[in-house]
């Protein structure tokens, strides 16, 4: 029951830092990506870098590194995309952080459920050999007894599988809005040398 308790506690513990590190505004703020798209496309390049920078997430973390290469010289579109590529594959990775670990614990809680019961019920037997089957009220109690760590591993394991499912339906969500968004900073970048609206002084 020990190690299912530690399970529990830490299946709790993880499920409620993904809730709150996989909100739309911690991965995608969406007043900042709308405002950065305006500035692009209203060729105030200066503007949307700023805004970019002002918010630490993972998509304008991804946008700013998209602006940098491109001030610094990456002006062709297939450039820009294997940039831009090469940024998201550094950064996705961290929407599935900990998810890996609850899918862990939905697996091994209804093992050492069904371990605590086995065990349980060796117990169970040995003292029936003792005992004889004078008493039914031993068998009893030692057979619920034994039974409750399966209750307990599955009561653990059913909630933190559907935790589970839940975050990786929610990571490849974040991630196709992040490609949509990439796509459109992309597509509001001129692939032209040199415009008027770009910063004198490259992004170091």
């Amino acid at each position: 029951m020990y190690p299912l308790l530690f399970l529990g506690a830490l299946a709790i513990a993880l499920i409620i830092e993904r809730l709150y590190s996989l909100s739309t505004k911690k991965i995608i703020p969406l007043q900042t990506v709308q405002e950065i798209l305006f500035y692009l496309k209203e060729g105030k390049f200066t503007e949307a870098y700023a805004s970019a920078k002002s918010k630490d997430s993972i998509a304008t973390n991804i946008i700013v590194g998209i602006l940098e290469s491109y001030v610094n010289g990456k002006r062709k579109r297939e450039d820009i995309e294997a940039i831009a590529d090469t940024l998201a594959k550094a950064e996705i990775p961290k929407l599935e952080a900990y998810i890996n670990a609850i899918g862990a614990i939905a697996a091994i809680s209804p093992l050492l459920g069904f371990l605590g019961t086995v065990t349980g019920m060796i117990q169970v037997f040995e003292a029936l050999s003792i005992e004889g089957l004078g008493n039914p009220d031993v068998l009893a109690a030692g057979i619920s007894q034994a039974l409750l760590t399966t209750a307990f591993g599955l009561s653990i394991a059913i909630p933190t599988l559907a935790g589970y499912w839940y975050f990786k339906s929610r990571v490849n969500y974040l991630a196709l809005q992040l490609e949509n968004i990439i796509t459109e900073v992309i597509l509001q970048l001129p692939e032209e040398e040199e415009t008027k609206w770009l910063p004198v002084k490259k992004v170091e």
